[in-house]
């Protein structure tokens, strides 16, 4: 399990270079005046594409990129030559790197301020503020999360919040996304981040002579973590209906693989990557799937929810009154979408070995 996380942006590159030059040269995608360059490789040279993305949401991508460097270590060398000729796989490595180097869900807008979240910067209309999302029920919790740290007072006043708008909408609505508050939680820019820019001009490597697209995200936070038992979920997120043909592609793919909850209609996010992809790409010639694999950190049902968007919400205090984040702050934040514990690690990359599973045998 070691071998295949890393404790940086630096380390877990090196490895999954290393291990993606054993099948394919890799390539670079790179933007001025940006330190971290996204790395991918291309193995195999069908028109059916096969994307797996990492670290879009740079905490989430430690487990991300541990997940890839299996897939590498243990998938892509049993795969045999009819597969490889009908199918392109394409491994996208760490989208966010800087939030991956900086223990950050987010990506610091360096030029406007503010920390965007990626998935919520994509395929949306920037060009003035009248064009922009609204999401007006944010609004109702944004000065609740970016109060003043105090664990016991906050999470019983978030705690109380969420059970009075549990049913009307406010508490899902605080992860759709917002364009109003730089420092908001789930905040999705004020632009296109040059992450976006770099990652649509991978797909768009990828997609020239595509006759289909399947694109999973690997990502980390929605979901169980049985702290006693060391189980963890895996599940599948499809932002569509049960019966849309996206959703039951998923279902018959991954019906017998994909443990706990599987194929499953999750929320409308604004901006969110799998949305572009479809809207980018999908034909009646060409069909895309995409959907977001989220292996599960929460030991609470109820609390982690509320833990996570406090814990958002006091790195922002932090970084608006201090102009940085406490270090326990960080710690919690860090446990929150990436959890230290071990057994948790073992079992997040054995679900990830259930859906490359899939990906493998019941796509031919």
């Amino acid at each position: 399990m070691k071998k295949y996380y890393s404790e940086n942006w630096y380390q877990a590159t090196e490895k999954f270079v290393k291990n993606a030059s054993r099948f394919a040269d890799v390539r670079w995608c790179v933007a001025d005046n940006h330190t971290f360059d996204i790395p991918y490789v291309l193995i195999g040279n069908g028109s059916d594409k096969i994307v797996i993305n990492s670290g879009i949401h740079g905490i989430e991508g430690y487990f991300g990129s541990a997940a890839q460097n299996l897939f590498l270590d243990k998938f892509v060398p049993a795969l045999d030559k009819k597969f490889l000729g009908k199918h392109t796989i394409c491994l996208i490595h760490v989208i966010n790197g800087w939030g991956m180097q900086n223990r950050m869900r987010e990506v610091a807008d360096k030029t406007r301020g503010g920390l965007v979240d990626l998935n919520r910067n994509f395929g949306v209309d920037f060009s003035s503020p009248e064009t922009l999302p609204q999401n007006p029920k944010y609004e109702l919790a944004h000065d609740l999360l970016l109060s003043m740290p105090d664990e016991k007072i906050k999470k019983e006043n978030i705690k109380r919040f969420r059970a009075e708008h549990l049913h009307d909408g406010v508490w899902d609505a605080i992860s759709f996304g917002q364009y109003k508050h730089p420092y908001g939680l789930f905040y999705g820019g004020a632009a296109p981040m040059v992450e976006n820019k770099m990652t649509l001009h991978i797909y768009d490597d990828v997609m020239r002579d595509a006759k289909s697209l399947m694109s999973i995200g690997m990502h980390t936070g929605l979901g169980r973590f049985d702290r006693k038992r060391g189980r963890v979920t895996g599940q599948l997120l499809v932002s569509h209906p049960a019966q849309h043909k996206n959703t039951q592609y998923f279902k018959n793919v991954f019906t017998d693989v994909v443990s706990d909850e599987r194929a499953v209609n999750g929320p409308v996010l604004l901006g969110d990557l799998v949305d572009c992809l479809e809207a980018r790409y999908g034909t009646d010639d060409v069909p895309v799937y995409t959907a977001d694999f989220e292996i599960g950190t929460g030991e609470y049902p109820i609390m982690s929810p509320i833990y996570k968007r406090m814990d958002m919400g006091d790195a922002r205090y932090d970084l608006l009154n201090y102009g940085v984040i406490s270090s326990q702050t960080l710690n919690n934040l860090t446990e929150s979408w990436y959890p230290s514990d071990a057994r948790w690690r073992g079992d997040a990359l054995r679900q990830a070995w259930l859906l490359f599973s899939g990906i493998v045998t019941k796509t031919r």
